[in-house]
């Protein structure tokens, strides 16, 4: 090896002209660039071998183990199982038909592996290190049928033709010599070398290595490598495998099983040990893999291997950094390196730990090369050894993995930095709602791994003597926010289950099923019944079966999450019923610049959409753009993020109506940002929501309406107009999953009205649904677009129809007034007529709507600071709302101190209930004020919520009681509080008779 260093270093030396003295640190790192972007290997001032600070790292790392295993409690085998839980779970597959199917398809892929015969094992778990699968292109089809690093989805792989991969959109599979792999990344130190495959531009002008003619993911050049591919999902595929391996083993006791179980075991221990560690732009470090994980910011540029030029710009000579740390990086897969399969994985270890074929030597080798090399290599991104720093939304993969670990090899340290960790995510990144600090779908990322954590610990007993701790792990009975956090999650799903996609969710994204499984067993009366099934089905469900329970799943409530500040109306029953979200959350992770953005589904289809989260990719743009949400827009700018402070003002939901108002500063030339919501609630869960929505400041307010309904994939959706000519509407454009920017951003085909009328209507129409916007306030101009309505990886080129109302002027002060109407089918109105009244009379604010709908006439009244006229009606106060049909009439008001029908109603009344916070418990605090005389009670059925002030954030609660001087509320704890201030909710009836 030295022979051909020294030749080497001649070719260089004539080649560059170098001295005696040698070339300088800039000399030497842009011939590095130039060679390592060209396939070279060592670099002529490079010392073949390893370096000392491996050599020490290393050996300091193998004392760590040396001591962790001998101090290990005494364990008997299975620990991660219930006692009995073999006896239990074969029960299980005799009496329970959808149990036995289930295992009998483990058993029956058990067998099938078994069936491959000598040398499986190997090829499916190789040697060389798997690449990196996110960003990946199919050149076949990108910018045609797939989009320019698409990454998962979109390459499919099967175990049973483990040597190629096929493209899900075109179907192309690979490798193919009409694709070749012509580019070569080698780690001469580490003895391995990666071919990965040129795009044309990068094949035409070979010289440019720079990276700019690349593929890119997120902003990054990225390269595929189709057999780099093949060895990731080979590796993924035996990690998953290894589970029905075990449990066929331990289930069975049949030795075939178990001597497959070990060898894929010893297998993985062999070969991680010598994965390389890499990140997920390509990045590989050609030294010690563990070393790597623990200096990754600061490696020789001999050590970082990649093949664009643009990666090293950073580094200098002596300081490399990889582009991405362990959040996306690793040996297996780059993103913490794949750590969440380690549990299974331990698990399995756990039943086949009486396995045929175990010697002393294996054993101690899967237990030190595999699995402690796994989890010492995740330790620097929680802080360190011991050390339980990291809150993000991956750490919880890790905590679970140590608690697995410390659990499975009797190893009480790593159960102690689990707990720890837990319980800091649990304070520092979700919030006393039980929500996190960023997106439904990141917070179900969250927890799907946290919630494992006191799962696996529970009933973990703590060797006598250790630091700070004592007795047996039970969080469900010692930690109330783990019921918080179980519980927000059936809380703000959709009629179907789904969460809502706000944020950075998905529109399919639901609730993960291990979340559910623990929930069931858990907590069965929120959960029981939601999972579906006849039986056990999955591993979780057959070593933890339910108990029996009374518990069926309820219908998820009306809520308002008072950290999170997400209001959710709710009206119906079952798939089909009503849903409207009104999000006004504090900056966090995963969250967007949607302040008072409206969503509303009604009868099983998203009338008022949120287009959610489509992975990384750049039409996520658009989607976390204000621009592209169901909001007022202000001088064609976005909202402010990380500044907002966002206000709850009101809020109460019965049953005939329910409404929300809030705030926002989003906007810093504005002095108001406000939006109120109310849910009309008529019959079998049919609604209506009415909208007010003010702005003051600015030069320019844009009331944007888009619909779900009648976008570019229903060739039948129309956007037509009543009371206003809009221009005809050209085709909607075919972008198909091009990713220019005008493709992926913006409104498109604009065309407009000037000068329209008061009101006018504009319909989204499909063959069996349709909305109707009624807008009801004067406005400079309306407008008519299309713009990117892309929500998965498979609707690329989606396009969803837009409608603003706008205003332009000097200091702009807009009340816009609107009602969206659901419509059972371009026929089905349920809103037969909207007027907007004459409410001046109530002062500058008030606004007066007669709505005259399918099953009844409702008048809304609101913001009448004096007492005035409205037909038969006086009204004075926040909100009032007078409804009848032919045999029911009643009154609801909210914050009002007037609110009468001729002779019936109230003069003269509290409006509100407010003052200083005195004391306060976990639900109830006192005030210096007393309550008002005369102050409703709160009725059955009917839910009043206290605005509150916590130094930072006005928000709100439900009202369960109290008395003179003392609010209880409901539900959720509450924070330390300063201010309350409480309006008074009233509803009357009288009979039409």
């Amino acid at each position: 090896m030295r022979v051909m260093v020294a030749i080497l270093a001649a070719v260089w030396v004539a080649a560059y002209g170098w001295t005696q003295d040698g070339p300088s640190d800039a000399e030497k790192k842009a011939a590095y660039v130039e060679a390592v972007t060209r396939g070279e290997g060592f670099m002529p001032w490079q010392t073949p071998g390893p370096s000392e600070e491996e050599t020490a790292f290393r050996r300091a790392m193998e004392e760590r183990k040396d001591a962790m295993l001998a101090g290990r409690t005494p364990l008997a085998h299975p620990v991660l199982v219930l006692p009995g839980a073999r006896d239990t779970a074969l029960q299980l597959i005799d009496a329970n038909p959808r149990t036995a199917a289930w295992f009998n398809a483990i058993k029956a892929q058990a067998d099938a592996l078994i069936a491959q015969g000598p040398g499986f094992v190997e090829r499916m778990i190789p040697e060389l290190t798997p690449t990196n699968t996110y960003g990946t292109t199919c050149p076949q089809c990108v910018g045609v049928k797939s989009q320019e690093g698409e990454g998962h989805g979109l390459i499919a792989w099967t175990w049973t033709e483990p040597e190629s991969l096929v493209c899900t959109k075109c179907g192309q599979r690979y490798p193919d010599p009409q694709y070749p792999e012509t580019a070569t990344l080698i780690a001469p130190r580490m003895g391995q070398s990666f071919t990965f495959y040129l795009n044309d531009a990068e094949r035409a002008q070979p010289e440019d290595r720079s990276g700019k003619l690349a593929y890119h993911w997120v902003g990054y050049p990225i390269h595929v490598s189709f057999t780099g591919l093949i060895r990731e999902n080979k590796v993924q595929f035996m990690q998953a495998a290894l589970e029905d391996i075990a449990l066929s083993y331990w289930l069975t006791q049949d030795p075939r099983y178990g001597e497959l179980g070990v060898a894929v075991l010893v297998r993985f221990a062999k070969c991680y040990r010598n994965w390389l560690y890499h990140d997920y732009w390509d990045t590989y470090a050609d030294c010690d893999p563990l070393y790597a994980a623990w200096h990754d910011k600061q490696l020789p540029l001999e050590w970082k291997r990649h093949l664009c030029a643009q990666v090293f710009d950073k580094d200098s000579l002596t300081a490399a950094r990889m582009e991405q740390s362990y959040w996306g990086a690793g040996r297996i897969h780059p993103s913490t390196d794949s750590i969440s399969a380690l549990p299974s994985m331990l698990l399995a270890y756990d039943l086949l730990h009486d396995a045929p074929r175990w010697t002393p030597e294996t054993r101690a080798q899967v237990e030190r090369d595999f699995f402690l090399e796994f989890v010492m290599g995740a330790e620097p991104f929680v802080g360190g050894a011991d050390k339980a720093e990291n809150v993000n939304n991956k750490s919880p993969r890790l905590y679970n993995a140590f608690a697995a670990i410390g659990k499975c090899l009797g190893l009480p340290g790593y159960a102690d930095v689990a707990l720890r960790g837990y319980e800091g995510v649990r304070d520092k990144s979700f919030l006393y709602d039980g929500f996190s600090k960023e997106s439904p779908a990141y917070t179900n990322m969250y927890l799907s791994q946290l919630i494992a954590i006191p799962e696996t610990l529970h009933g973990f007993e703590w060797p006598a003597g250790f630091p700070g701790r004592s007795g047996r792990v039970d969080c469900y009975s010692n930690d109330p926010r783990l019921a918080f956090m179980f519980r927000a999650v059936v809380d703000q799903r959709r009629p179907d289950g789904r969460y809502l996609p706000l944020s950075d969710t998905n529109e399919s994204s639901a609730p993960s099923g291990f979340i559910l499984d623990v929930g069931a067993r858990r907590y069965p009366e929120w959960y029981v019944g939601l999972r579906g099934g006849a039986g056990p089905a999955n591993t979780y469900t057959l070593l933890n079966p339910l108990a029996a329970s009374t518990s069926t799943a309820t219908e998820p409530p009306e809520i308002y999450f008072p950290a999170w500040m997400n209001a959710i109306l709710r009206h119906g029953a079952g798939t089909n019923a009503a849903v409207l979200s009104l999000p006004f959350s504090p900056p966090g992770g995963h969250r967007h610049s949607d302040n008072l953005a409206l969503f509303y589904s009604d009868g099983g289809a998203t009338v008022l959409g949120d287009h959610g989260y489509v992975g990384d990719m750049p039409v996520n743009q658009w989607i976390r753009s204000t621009r592209s949400h169901n909001l007022v827009v202000v001088d064609d700018g976005e909202q402010n993020h990380e500044g907002r402070v966002p206000s709850f003002e009101y809020m109460a939901a019965t049953p005939e109506v329910s409404l929300v108002q809030a705030s926002s500063n989003a906007y810093p030339q504005c002095a108001r940002y406000q939006r109120a919501v109310l849910l009309l609630k008529g019959p079998e869960g049919k609604t209506i929501a009415v909208d007010i929505f003010r702005v003051s400041g600015g030069r320019k307010h844009a009331f944007r309406v888009f619909s779900e309904l009648a976008s570019s994939d229903n060739p039948n959706g129309q956007l037509v107009f009543n009371g206003i000519a809009m221009p005809d509407e050209p085709p909607l454009p075919q972008v198909g999953s091009s990713l220019a920017k005008d493709d992926i951003f913006g409104l498109r085909d604009v065309r407009s009205v000037t000068g329209p009328p008061a009101q006018w209507q504009a319909m989204w129409k499909e063959d069996k649904r349709a909305c109707r916007l009624w807008l009801c306030s004067p406005v400079s101009r309306a407008e008519a677009s299309n713009g990117p309505g892309q929500q998965s990886r498979d609707d690329a080129g989606r396009r969803v129809r837009y409608v603003d109302a706008v205003r332009e002027g000097e200091n702009l002060e807009s009340v816009f007034v609107a009602v969206h109407e659901p419509m059972d089918g371009p026929d089905g109105a349920r809103a037969l007529a909207v007027e907007r009244l004459e409410a001046t009379a109530g002062g500058p604010d008030a606004v007066a709507l007669r709505i005259e709908s399918a099953w009844g006439t409702y008048h809304v009244l609101n913001a009448f600071s004096d007492a005035a006229q409205i037909g038969d009606l006086w009204f004075q106060g926040a909100f009032g709302i007078a409804f009848e049909d032919g045999t029911d009439r009643w009154t609801w008001s909210l914050g009002a101190s007037t609110l009468r029908r001729n002779d019936n109603g109230f003069d003269g009344a509290s409006a509100r209930w407010s003052g200083t916070v005195t004391a306060q418990q976990e639900l109830q605090f006192s005030t210096d004020t007393a309550r008002p005389e005369g102050w409703p009670l709160i009725e059955d059925q009917n839910t009043a919520y206290v605005r509150v002030f916590d130094g930072t954030y006005w928000t709100g609660f439900p009202v369960s009681g109290g008395d003179a001087q003392r609010i209880t509320v409901d539900r959720f704890p509450l924070p330390v509080l300063k201010e309350f201030d409480y309006p008074a909710l009233r509803i009357t009836r009288t009979d039409n008779g």
